[in-house]
């Protein structure tokens, strides 16, 4: 686990914040509030699971039954290199996975945005309901409260759909409510810590199928301007869906946002594939990136999961100039 950091916030490196992911719907940990990630499955399905994903539950049982949590040694390292350790939650993941199944869909499937049999997929959650809204909230506080990091990013790009009707109005009114009381319970927590805790926010894409801009983000019920202007979040991060195509918007963005950084996010993959960019598409989508004007650079899934066949291995050396506007 401490590997892991150290390869990213190694000396040299220019990372000044690591964000460690702990959930996908279901949560990377013992929750007493959600599914834990492989426990809906059944025998069958595990028998057909990857040999990856058998090991990585193995590996995670074999942690928490020790008494040893490493979602927590990877923030506490971090911490230790002097760089800020946020925690980043995926506001609506959607993936096909029956390991990432939870039984709260289980018991609400018609609380779905899609209407496809739920045995993993289609489990995008409606925001339109209160229910939905409480629900992701206690996940939240229960892993603020459950780590001792220096705040949280919401990941509304993962996955950028939350409402199944509704005017924009409407959308915009739930999703601010949610946000507020993420901050609130944030400076509640910050308060007994003693410490302020940051808010982060990466915001809302269109599936690449239109520019991520702010007025899209708006449309889809996140209208990330008037957070900032309220004083709930401390940085933006703008990117696109999973495929890098180095036309972000920055400029808008900064045009709405002149309080707080807005950063350029860097997808891992231009084409898919398993094929990560080089440490030269890496640079050249950072420089373009600065000289837009955004106040820094996220990478995302900037990680090598090495059970794989072949090995998804990012180009580490590159940490030492990007972001450097060279």
């Amino acid at each position: 686990m401490k590997r892991l950091i150290e390869e990213v916030a190694y000396e040299g490196s220019r990372v000044d914040t690591v964000l460690v992911c702990i959930n996908a719907q279901v949560m990377f940990y013992p929750t007493k509030i959600g599914t834990m990630r492989g426990t809906q499955s059944t025998l069958e399905e595990r028998a057909n699971w990857p040999a990856s994903e058998t090991q990585l539950l193995q590996n995670l049982r074999a942690f928490y039954d020790a008494g040893v949590d490493p979602y927590a040694i990877m923030l506490a390292e971090t911490k230790r290199r002097g760089r800020e350790a946020l925690l980043t939650f995926r506001m609506n993941d959607n993936h096909s996975n029956d390991f990432l199944r939870t039984q709260f869909v289980l018991d609400h499937l018609d609380w779905r945005l899609g209407t496809e049999p739920y045995r993993g997929k289609k489990g995008a959650l409606d925001f339109g309901r209160s229910e939905i809204r409480e629900h992701i909230f206690r996940l939240i506080e229960e892993a603020v409260r459950r780590y001792d990091c220096d705040g949280l990013e919401l990941d509304f790009n993962r996955f950028p759909a939350f409402f199944k009707d509704g005017t924009t109005d409407e959308r915009v009114f739930k999703m601010n409510s949610l946000v507020e009381r993420v901050r609130k319970m944030l400076d509640d927590v910050g308060r007994e810590r003693g410490r302020q805790l940051v808010l982060a926010v990466r915001v809302p894409s269109n599936f690449g199928r239109t520019p991520p801009t702010p007025e899209m983000a708006r449309l889809l019920g996140c209208d990330v301007p008037a957070w900032v202007k309220l004083g709930w979040v401390n940085c933006v991060t703008v990117s696109e869906f999973l495929l890098e195509r180095g036309d972000l918007p920055i400029g808008l963005w900064k045009q709405a946002i002149t309080t707080v950084p807005v950063y350029g996010g860097i997808e891992c993959t231009k084409g898919g594939g398993g094929k990560t960019l080089t440490a030269d598409e890496y640079r050249d989508s950072a420089t373009q990136l600065i000289k837009a004007g955004a106040d820094g650079v996220y990478l995302f899934n900037f990680f090598t999961p090495r059970e794989e066949e072949v090995p998804y291995e990012p180009p580490f050396e590159v940490l030492r100039d990007l972001g450097s506007g060279a």
